[in-house]
């Protein structure tokens, strides 16, 4: 069990999905690229998919490869903070030892 989980709520008239995926080694992602059209990025975790790409797969937008930075600044800001929590983690294990 990898704690990954998908929360379907009714907001007024609307239903929301909300996966939430937790990373690990059994974790699947991946980023299928195409000649004649936009990439997908896809992240899979047991019974939780995730799909991302633009609206018009056919044609990419100034506003898409605006969103596809801001995603990935999001991701290198992600992956900074674990970076710095492993950091953390091995000084203090260092010091108790």
């Amino acid at each position: 069990m990898t704690g990954t989980q998908a929360t379907i709520r009714l907001v007024g008239a609307e239903i929301r999905v909300e996966p939430f995926i937790r990373l690990t080694g059994s974790t699947h992602i991946l980023c299928c690229t195409y000649e004649d059209q936009a990439p997908i990025l896809a992240i899979d975790d047991g019974t939780v998919s995730l799909s991302v790409t633009v609206p018009d797969t056919a044609q990419v937008t100034g506003e898409d490869l605006k969103r596809g930075r801001a995603l990935a600044d999001a991701v290198a800001l992600y992956e900074a903070g674990l970076d710095q929590r492993a950091a953390n983690q091995d000084s203090v294990a260092s010091e108790a030892a």
